[in-house]
């Protein structure tokens, strides 16, 4: 009857609830890692097709990128109109299309806003075999000479 009195949890239900506060913890950060990762991918999805629009701008007679804008691409219809350069990439900031300054016959695509260094690593990862990336931190930026 003395036990039954009592109130509070034991030892033993409180241990069952820090185990259960620790699972949720744990898939909930391993939700946002998916979440980055999931991004990353998009980002380097976009790139693919950004890069496919320019090269094949570039073998429409053309023997350089001089010229090449994102509004060039959509208007040559190398890229679709409902394109969103703008604010459509994963951090709501935009992309750019240019001719590289030093060697024209390269082209450069640049992320903006990009959040961190470690994404910019992930993102030169995904093109490191046929890009020279660079992030910048000072500006968010990432760009890939292809």
């Amino acid at each position: 009857m003395r036990l039954k009195n009592k109130k509070g949890f034991s030892l033993i239900e409180l241990a069952i609830g820090v185990v259960l506060l620790g699972i949720l913890v744990g898939s909930i950060a391993a939700g946002a890692g998916m979440t980055t990762k999931m991004k990353v991918q998009h980002e380097s999805d976009t790139v693919n097709t950004l890069l496919v629009a320019a090269r094949n701008y570039l073998s429409a007679s053309q023997t350089t990128y001089a010229g090449v804008t994102i509004a060039v691409l959509e208007t040559a219809g190398y890229l679709s109109n409902n394109f969103n350069s703008t604010t459509g990439n994963s951090w709501g900031a935009g992309y750019t299309v240019a001719p590289n300054a030093a060697d024209n016959t390269k082209v450069d695509i640049t992320i903006a806003a990009v959040p961190s260094a470690a994404i910019g690593t992930s993102l030169t990862n995904n093109f490191s075999s046929q890009a020279t990336c660079v992030y910048t931190a000072a500006a968010s930026t990432w760009t890939g000479t292809f």
